[in-house]
C-alpha cells in the first residue's frame, strides 16, 4: 500500500518521528494513522495496511495480549503458568526471559541504527517477520470485526464462522488463547496466493514446501538450509517451533567436566553444597578432521583444539551446564569458520553461545565478575531451543 502525505508548511508543526526522534523530518504525517514518521522508517511493506512502525508495534503490542501469547517464545501463556513481565510490560511465560521480548527487539529498529528492512541479521529478520505476523493477524480481526457491523446495520444476517486453531497460521499450536467463540468472520474469504517466499522474498511459483502445521510456505531449498543453519527449527515467519536439527559442530569432539577449588569473582558469598568446589570446569576437546556438509568448506581439513570454560557450581550454574550438554549433543557449541581473535580460516570457533574462558578479568577478558552472564548464556542457548 502506498502512503499518502499530508506535509504542513506550518511553522508550528513539530516534525519529529515518533520511531527513531529524528527531527527536521522532510516528510511527517502519515494520513492513515496520524502519526509523524519519516522516510526512513517508514514500513515498505505489501502485506499488512499499516505501513507506520509505531501501528505496527501497538498492534502487535494488543495482539498478543489479547490472545496470552509469550512476546518471547511464541506460545500460548497457560492459565496454570505464572507469567511475569518484560520491562516494557510484555506479557512472557515462565520459561523465558525478558532479553528476547520480540517487540521490545522490534522497538530497537530504528534509522538511528539501521534500515528496517535492510541490513538485518537472520535473527533480526525472525523479530520482524513475527511483528509483521501478528500485526497481520490484528489487522484480520479488526476487518471481520468491521464487515460484521457493515452487514448488521444493512439488516443482513452475517455468515459467520467460529475460528479454530487452524484458522491462525503464524501461532497454531501457540495461539490456542485466542476465545474461538468470540471471534468471527464472514464466510467470504477466497484462497490466498501463494505470494512470496519470506526467506529470499521472492515469488513462490511450484518449487515450495509449505510447514505442516503453521501453514507457511517457503521454497524448499530456502527453508531446507534456513533450518540447518538455525540450529532451532523454527518457521522464519512465526517462530513456531518443529524440532532442532543436527549443527554444525565436529561430530569426533569430547566434552568433560570436573570441580576445583576456586571461588569465581561475583559469586564469593554463594552457599555452595561444597564449598571446597565451588566452580564448575568444562573442557572440550577435538580431533583434527574434515569438514562436513554443515561446514563452510566440505571436503577440506580442520585443526584440532582444546577449549575450557568456567561456571560457578550453584544451581543455576547446574542448569546451565545441563543445558550444554543438550547443545554439545546436538552439535550446537561450535562450528567451523575465521577465527575472530587470530583471523585465521577453517578453525573450531564458538557458535554463538558465549563461554566464560576466563576465571577473572571481567567481560572485556572473558572471565569474571558478569553479572548478566548467566541470563544471557541462558536466552542464548533458549534462542537455540534449550530451556
Amino acid at each position: 500500500m502506498n502512503n499518502q502525505y499530508s506535509d504542513s508548511s506550518s511553522p508550528s508543526l513539530n516534525r519529529k518521528c515518533l520511531w527513531c526522534s529524528q527531527t527536521n523530518i522532510d516528510r511527517g504525517k502519515l494520513i492513515n494513522c496520524g502519526h509523524i514518521i519519516c522516510n526512513t522508517c517508514i514500513l515498505n511493506d505489501k502485506i499488512c495496511h499499516s505501513t507506520c512502525p509505531f501501528c505496527w508495534y501497538k498492534h502487535a503490542e494488543q495482539f498478543i495480549r489479547d490472545n496470552k501469547i509469550c512476546s518471547v517464545c511464541c506460545s500460548a501463556i497457560n492459565s496454570n503458568d505464572h507469567p511475569s513481565l518484560c520491562p516494557n510490560h510484555h506479557n512472557r511465560c515462565s520459561q523465558c526471559f525478558s532479553q528476547g521480548c520480540i517487540l521490545c527487539q522490534f522497538r530497537k529498529f530504528n534509522s538511528a541504527n539501521r534500515n528496517l528492512l535492510n541490513d538485518l541479521s537472520s535473527k533480526e529478520q525472525r523479530t520482524l517477520y513475527t511483528c509483521r505476523t501478528w500485526v497481520m493477524k490484528f489487522e484480520e480481526i479488526q476487518k471481520s470485526k468491521i464487515n460484521n457491523i457493515a452487514m448488521i446495520q444493512s439488516n443482513e444476517k452475517p455468515d459467520v464462522i467460529e475460528l479454530s486453531e487452524s484458522d491462525f497460521d503464524p501461532e497454531q499450536q501457540s495461539l490456542i488463547g485466542v476465545k474461538p467463540s468470540k471471534v468471527k468472520k464472514p464466510n467470504n474469504s477466497k484462497p490466498e496466493e501463494s505470494g512470496d517466499c519470506m526467506i529470499c522474498l521472492e515469488p513462490l511459483g511450484s518449487h515450495y514446501r509449505k510447514l505442516h502445521v503453521c501453514g507457511h510456505s517457503f521454497h524448499k531449498v530456502c527453508i531446507d538450509q534456513w533450518f540447518q543453519s538455525n540450529g532451532i527449527q523454527s518457521c522464519p515467519s512465526c517462530g513456531y517451533v518443529y524440532g532442532i536439527s543436527q549443527g554444525p559442530q565436529p561430530p569426533n569432539g569430547h566434552m568433560t567436566t570436573k570441580h576445583i577449588p576456586v571461588r569465581l569473582p561475583g559469586f564469593e558469598n554463594e552457599r555452595y553444597e561444597n564449598p571446597g568446589l565451588p566452580t564448575i570446569e568444562i573442557t572440550y576437546s577435538f580431533q583434527p578432521g574434515l569438514q562436513g556438509p554443515l561446514n563452510p568448506s566440505p571436503g577440506k581439513p580442520y585443526s584440532g583444539t582444546t577449549r575450557k570454560a568456567y561456571l560457578p557450581n550453584t544451581k543455576e550454574g547446574r542448569d546451565i551446564l545441563d543445558l550444554l550438554k543438550k547443545a554439545f549433543r546436538d552439535q550446537h557449541i561450535f562450528t567451523i569458520g575465521r577465527s575472530t581473535t587470530t583471523g585465521q580460516e577453517n578453525v573450531i570457533t564458538w557458535n554463538d553461545i558465549h563461554h566464560k574462558t576466563s576465571i577473572s578479568g571481567g567481560p572485556d577478558r572473558f572471565g569474571y565478575p558478569d553479572p548478566t552472564y548467566l541470563n544471557r548464556v541462558r536466552q542464548e542457548l533458549a534462542d537455540k531451543g534449550y530451556k
